[in-house]
């Protein structure tokens, strides 16, 4: 598998969701600030109208649909006190002598040749460091952020922006470890301009944290300033952040007007499911159909995914819970943020893990393992699992295979393997996987045997063997994902295979299909139309994203039947798909698109405070022929995160397009002073530097892209043409040969090698590729 550099990863995050960092604000819109603003912690500004944004702070507004956790208490005082004592209830709270876990006893502390100092004055907790100048400076800290096995804490930069910092307090015990300051990124070589450095865009609370660590958030972000007027109606998770606005609720308790049909809510959560056993079967099922009502709210912030709606926003609507997947653009089971037998890699929260499970597909939901109110499981140990699994067969020795009581003994060590993030925190996870007993994964993917014994122990190796057998079962799912993943041509076989079995998860048939453009075939073209006919929505949307390889006419000629699509991620696919088609339709086929654009901008919209989503709105703008919008977007892009080389690549390419190339090299040079092995970056300046005619530079920028463990087969096709260019046939040839290895389905590749072996007097080895040429064409 090609190796994936940290800012290709850095790419795949932003785009694919808002990330659970950080905590929240002040008081009310009309209540003074808990902390003096006139402190050193604002920042200086020029004039008068930046003084005035940087006295915005994240604050507490009143909503009338929302009624506070207090007001529950008097009813429901168990569940009351029990959310008490949960993650959610110290999400984030104000920064006080009870809620802080730090020591902020004038420290001093030295990461990445940056010294900081934590201490408390006047009773305000506040940290002096390194800004983003570089320049020394002290902030307040208005709130803690988490509280265990780590805490940060959030600092106000003014702009109404509080950022996370990423020197967090590790609150486990001494003997764990712990009562010690750490850096969130220890490896990283953080800088003022590194983009995790703590004053930009990535620990920016606002946009990155606050949605799933507040209650009724509302951003308010002002793109024209780059500032944010952020609001909320309670500081931390409280009952309405998952059973929605309560006021009516409420009034109906008062009155003595509750009912089965009337709770006052707009959207109810079922009863959940009994499962019962029944004969000769070891483990129990559900009664009645699996019901997603608990992961439609659970998920909403416990997974990698981009919202497209905000929660409860038709709270006085009488209809049924909207689906998270129609709501949500869940990120697929793909790499880097997933292993391929489908375990977590990277941070992804949860939800796409379970979802791909099959406890999730027999009907398992959230609150079967987990108490609701405490968040913590219902039941310690093996018992948790023996709820459904009979003890007789599943917890005995040999099914185990462990001594009894130990730690190989429980269940979840096998199959919800932890993973550390954030330093200090083990997440287990959540799609319950048998392990891979053949020991022949490659050496990047995890091997959970591996989490308690040494690979070189050859006693136990051979032990193993003869107590578990050579193998497990033949994976069907990790087979085709390893193969998809790395372009494999019997991949789009078994992916094809897998789609059509009706037995698996369709999360991972989606992740699948999604990825089934790569192969540019016949056969993936017809797997996706027949899949935008599916009842299910992830893989109408994964269809709709396979499209891609499609020329915008044929786009427009099988999707425009489809614009309605009931789900808002299938129609934000489709008109991010569909969107480079307009300037090709007639007026009357225009105008039925608009409709979808339309929607489309208002769903970005609800992400503007993200780069990623800058770009993209820039892009819509360019493709409807608005020329000042597009530029405006992109420039508030660089605005937000000016590090976010994604951004500089497409600033350069647009004014590129303007006839400004020379304005855009400058972005371009931006970009690889960020990172100067990157492969998309020194490829756009590469093409830069052959338009100027400096062929010779070119070719060193070229090699880099093409040699890139993010390397896609255009840079290497470009880099042997440009060789061929300059005379280096021979060297373009074997450019090519490596790329076909690594890319043996691109025929842009294939052509271009056989044409280079025929110009260089090798006419027998072309025809080796003519055939495997014909074999693809065919």
């Amino acid at each position: 598998m090609k190796k994936i550099t940290f800012y290709a990863l850095l790419f795949s995050f932003m785009w694919a969701a808002l990330f659970s960092l950080c905590s929240v604000a002040a008081d009310t819109n009309s209540s003074p600030l808990p902390y003096d603003t006139s402190s050193t912690s604002q920042s200086k500004t020029p004039s008068s109208a930046t003084n005035k944004a940087t006295s915005k702070t994240a604050s507490k507004i009143e909503v009338p649909h929302y009624v506070g956790a207090k007001a529950c208490q008097s009813c429901h005082q168990s569940e009351y006190e029990q959310w008490q004592q949960s993650d959610h209830f110290k999400a984030m709270q104000d920064a006080t002598k009870d809620s802080v876990l730090g020591d902020f006893a004038d420290t001093d502390v030295e990461f990445h040749n940056i010294k900081t100092r934590f201490f408390v004055e006047n009773g305000h907790y506040k940290i002096t460091t390194n800004n983003k100048q570089n320049k020394v400076q002290t902030f307040d800290v208005p709130y803690t952020f988490g509280f265990y096995p780590l805490q940060q804490y959030l600092v106000d930069v003014g702009e109404g922006k509080l950022q996370a910092f990423n020197i967090a307090w590790d609150s486990r015990s001494k003997e764990e470890g712990g009562q010690r300051w750490f850096h969130l990124q220890p490896i990283e070589k953080i800088t003022s301009e590194h983009p995790f450095f703590w004053q930009r865009h990535f620990q920016n609370w606002n946009s990155r944290c606050a949605d799933c660590h507040t209650t009724n958030l509302k951003r308010n972000f002002e793109p024209k300033t780059n500032s944010f007027d952020t609001q909320f109606s309670e500081v931390n998770v409280a009952c309405e952040s998952c059973h929605g606005p309560a006021e009516q609720h409420v009034k109906l308790a008062k009155s003595d007007s509750l009912n089965k049909d009337n709770s006052g809510f707009s959207q109810l959560l079922p009863a959940v499911k009994n499962f019962a056993f029944s004969p000769n079967n070891p483990i129990a099922h559900a009664d009645g159909k699996p019901n997603n009502s608990e992961i439609n709210i659970c998920a909403r912030c416990h997974s990698l995914r981009t919202p497209l709606s905000h929660p409860f926003s038709d709270a006085d609507a009488k209809q049924p819970q909207q689906s998270f997947v129609d709501d949500n653009r869940l990120e697929w089971i793909r790499a880097p943020f997933y292993n391929v037998n489908g375990s977590i890699n990277e941070e992804v929260f949860v939800a796409g893990s379970f979802m791909q499970s099959k406890m999730q597909h027999e009907g398992v939901t959230c609150s079967n393992c987990h108490n609701a109110h405490t968040g913590k499981v219902k039941i310690q140990g093996n018992g948790l699992c023996l709820q459904c699994h009979q003890a007789e067969t599943f917890n005995s020795q040999e099914h185990h295979h462990h001594t009894p009581q130990t730690d190989g003994a429980m269940c979840v060590n096998c199959h919800m393997p932890e993973k550390t993030y954030m330093g200090v925190d083990d997440r287990r996870d959540h799609s319950f996987l048998i392990p891979d007993l053949s020991f022949n994964n490659a050496p990047s993917e995890p091997q959970t045997c591996l989490a308690c014994h040494e690979e070189d122990d050859k006693h136990w190796r051979e032990s193993s063997q003869k107590v578990w057998g050579s193998n497990t079962k033949h994976n069907a799912w990790q087979t085709a994902r390893q193969h998809v993943q790395v372009g494999a041509p019997q991949g789009l076989v078994e992916a094809i295979a897998f789609i059509q079995d009706p037995s698996n998860s369709r999360l991972r048939q989606a992740s699948l299909l999604a990825d089934l453009n790569q192969y540019r075939s016949q056969q993936g073209v017809d797997i996706a139309i027949e899949n935008l006919e599916s009842d299910n929505t992830l893989l109408r949307r994964a269809a709709v994203e396979s499209l891609n390889i499609l020329s915008p006419q044929a786009r427009w000629q099988v999707l425009s039947p489809k614009l309605s699509d009931p789900s808002k991620s299938v129609r934000f696919e489709m008109a991010n798909l569909l969107m480079d088609s307009v300037g090709q339709l007639s007026r009357a086929d225009k105008a039925k698109l608009m409709p979808l654009l339309d929607e489309y901008r208002e769903m970005l919209k609800l992400n503007a405070d993200s780069p990623i989503t800058q770009l993209a709105i820039g892009n819509l703008n360019l493709n409807l022929g608005d020329l000042a919008g597009a530029e405006q977007a992109y420039l508030t892009a660089y605005k937000i995160e000016p590090s976010y080389i994604p951004v500089l690549i497409q600033i350069s390419e647009f004014y590129r397009q303007q006839g400004q190339d020379e304005k855009g090299a400058g972005y371009l040079a931006k970009a690889l002073k960020v990172e100067p092995n990157n492969a998309h970056a020194n490829h756009a300046l590469g093409l830069f530097k052959i338009r100027q005619k400096q062929y010779g530079a070119a070719l060193v920028n070229l090699k880099i892209a093409a040699h890139s463990g993010e390397a896609i087969p255009s840079f290497a096709y470009i880099y042997a043409v440009a060789l061929d260019h300059q005379g280096h046939t021979n060297v373009a040839i074997t450019e090519l040969e490596h790329a076909h290895q690594s890319w043996p389905d691109e025929i842009e590749v294939l052509n271009a090698l056989i044409s280079y072996l025929k110009k260089s007097g090798k006419p027998e080895k072309a025809k080796q590729y003519e055939s495997k040429l014909q074999t693809l064409q065919q």
